[in-house]
């Protein structure tokens, strides 16, 4: 059975499509244009023309940095402390509710365990229903180091490589290191560098010898630039930037995920959260907008994520993160695409983030142009993900 949807309009990854239709048959899109051109069904195949649940359609968004075994706790150092079955718990709940929001893809980048990793199977299996998922496991980080909490901690290049190895074999689809400090949690503060070039180096090596890409947390530009030698794929947070980091980023095509929520939310709520991680936040908020603006206007490839599970920064929240990338200079469309399209390409998911033939049936729908009003993203009217509509 083929589906055919229409809509006033769709943005497919790349470019917008009025008056469009969207064919979907077995979870995938088999053809998506101007609705005057929608091909004839094929001879033994049916066809149904189905109302759209909301007029104007996206690929399903992605998030490229998120903790689903968190739900933003204010207490962080208490929160990845929890048990491992509350962990799938929340895991499972906050997986559901980033799907209603339009998320349909997440990479997770950090848990205590491998349970997000089985939650991925099991979605893929059909035994639950959720978002796809790309998970690393365990992040690897250094002693002392941030994410020591929940993280595998290895020093040394030889160390390294085994941390790398642990998690390919616990099923991680992504790799996740600490290449700087952090502002949460008891580690070392952001513009201390956790790694060395060598270290980082068998990380990547370890890494794309089994097929995986890998990212890195790095607030400062020492722990940055030694990961960009290294020749990791992206760089989460890339909160301390400057001009000689982007040049840099841009001259390797690295692109940065920046999860503006993060520091967005902490500061909302400063009130409320310890002093430490207040001060932290504050010291790197300008600066971390100011490097969002440099790069973009460098041309470094710009990712949405929210590393969402941080304080208050709720997974259904994903909205957010566009309208901050918004604030920093990005366009509407360049909002737009840093969701879809080159957010799928980031995290090594080319049938998602587009509308066309062969990509995954991942959609959105909203009532409105949201080239136009980007708000219209946090309310959408309808998702789909493998062809079907959410529940």
């Amino acid at each position: 059975m083929r589906t055919v949807l229409e809509v006033d309009g769709l943005f497919d990854g790349e470019r917008v499509v009025s008056n469009a239709a969207i064919v979907v048959a077995d979870g995938t899109i088999a053809w998506a244009g101007k609705r005057g051109a929608v091909p004839k069904t094929p001879h033994g195949e049916r066809s149904e023309l189905r109302k759209a649940p909301g007029r104007f359609a996206l690929p399903g968004l992605i998030n490229c940095h998120a903790h689903l075994t968190l739900d933003g706790e204010p207490n962080f150092s208490a929160e990845v402390r929890q048990s491992d079955s509350l962990a799938a718990l929340k895991a499972f709940r906050n997986a559901r509710a980033a799907l209603r929001a339009g998320v349909t893809t997440i990479r997770d980048l950090g848990a205590n365990g491998a349970m997000v990793i089985d939650l991925g199977r099991a979605i893929d299996r059909g035994l639950v229903e959720g978002p796809r998922l790309v998970a690393a496991g365990r992040g690897i980080t250094s002693t002392g180091g941030h994410g020591f909490e929940v993280g595998r901690i290895a020093d040394g290049p030889d160390e390294v490589r085994k941390a790398v190895r642990e998690q390919v074999h616990a099923g991680a689809k992504v790799v996740k290191i600490f290449s700087t400090g952090g502002i949460l949690g008891e580690g070392a503060p952001p513009d201390v560098s956790q790694f060395t070039l060598d270290e980082t180096t068998a990380a990547v090596e370890e890494a794309h010898k089994a097929g995986l890409r890998i990212t890195t947390h790095a607030h400062g530009v020492g722990g940055m630039r030694i990961a960009a030698e290294a020749g990791v794929d992206s760089i989460e947070h890339a909160t301390l930037m400057d001009q000689r980091t982007v040049r840099d980023l841009k001259e390797r095509d690295i692109p940065i995920v920046p999860t503006l929520c993060a520091v967005h939310f902490i500061l909302e709520n400063a009130a409320t959260l310890p002093p430490v991680v207040v001060e932290r936040t504050r010291a790197v908020s300008e600066r971390h907008r100011e490097g969002v603006r440099l790069a973009r206007k460098a041309g470094v490839r710009i990712a949405a994520g929210t590393d969402a599970g941080s304080p208050f920064n709720r997974h259904e929240r994903y909205a957010v993160e566009l309208r901050l990338l918004a604030e920093c200079g990005l366009s509407e469309e360049e909002v737009l695409t840093a969701a879809t399209s080159t957010a799928a390409a980031v995290i090594g998911r080319e049938n998602a983030g587009h509308i066309g033939a062969g990509c995954d049936a991942d959609l959105v729908f909203v009532n409105g142009d949201p080239l136009k009003d980007l708000a219209l993203l946090q309310r959408p009217a309808g998702v789909y993900v493998r062809g079907a509509a959410v529940s």
